[in-house]
């Protein structure tokens, strides 16, 4: 009982505190907005980085799988030729990495969904930045975290809001769930969010086109 009263004292004080700042000027939204937006493009783009990696495996073993389906099996008469594997692809390290292709291609149709909601949902973090300023004010994380159905506290700190935001992103990529997130792009859109010519750009490097 006693751990928890005190627990509640301290986040009301640094609430407090930091009501208390924005208010003299010590801090400021954009400032806060900041750190929410640098922390949260950082962690789709490290999983995108993640999800690239294991989309382009699954790809490479997939392929490998059907090129050993086109090899001639070799004819001896006196062995059944059934399912005939040669020492080289049993060390090839797609055979350790899955039992076979129907493994290998459904890691590669998850893969491709996978990474194409976390890049599909670092657009809608760049979107969410409205005037590209690379920070989010107090109405953009408002309007994002509100696109998300994510509760927004008055107590929040800003460590609590981007933890929100990654927690969201985890959640939605866990189950593949792209209604959640295009619902999101939608009611951003409705308020007058757009994908800019800045967001394109952010969107080439972290994919590797510009």
């Amino acid at each position: 009982m006693f751990r928890t009263e005190s627990w509640k004292r301290v986040r009301r004080f640094a609430a407090l505190a930091l009501a208390a700042a924005l208010c003299m000027g010590g801090m400021s939204w954009a400032a806060v907005g900041n750190g929410v937006f640098e922390g949260f493009v950082h962690h789709i783009a490290q999983q995108i980085t993640r999800d690239k990696v294991e989309f382009a495996v699954a790809e490479s073993c997939t392929s490998w799988f059907y090129e050993q389906l086109k090899k001639p099996s070799p004819m001896r008469p006196d062995v059944q030729q059934l399912s005939f594997v040669t020492e080289e692809d049993r060390s090839h390290a797609c055979a350790g990495r899955y039992p076979g292709i129907n493994e290998a291609r459904q890691a590669f149709a998850h893969s491709q969904s996978t990474l194409s909601l976390s890049l599909t949902f670092y657009q809608l973090a760049l979107v969410a930045d409205r005037d590209d300023d690379e920070r989010y004010d107090a109405n953009e994380l408002r309007d994002i975290l509100t696109s998300l159905n994510v509760v927004l506290l008055q107590e929040d700190l800003p460590v609590q809001l981007l933890g929100k935001l990654k927690g969201k992103f985890d959640d939605v990529r866990e189950t593949v769930e792209f209604t959640i997130l295009t619902d999101s792009m939608q009611a951003l859109y409705s308020k007058g969010y757009r994908f800019t010519q800045a967001d394109q750009a952010a969107m080439g490097r972290v994919t590797g086109e510009s």
